[in-house]
């Protein structure tokens, strides 16, 4: 799980949203674009890839592989 405050906060808060599917791909594409801005989310992103020793998702690698 994330440690940012904002997309625990969210998922605690509103889980019980998620049993409908429209709430739910709201909550999906609202975390989704926190994550991608939060420098909380995208530090954690690539220490997770660098332990697990995969191809690192986070918006700096991604950037650095499209030059």
């Amino acid at each position: 799980m994330c440690p940012c405050p904002f997309c625990s906060g969210i998922l605690l808060l509103l889980s019980p949203l998620l049993l409908f599917k429209g709430p739910r791909a709201w909550l999906k594409k609202k975390i989704s674009k926190h994550h991608k801005h939060c420098k909380t989310c995208q530090n954690a992103e690539h220490t997770h890839c660098q332990e697990e020793h995969i191809k690192c998702t986070c918006e700096k690698c991604k950037h650095k592989r499209k030059k």
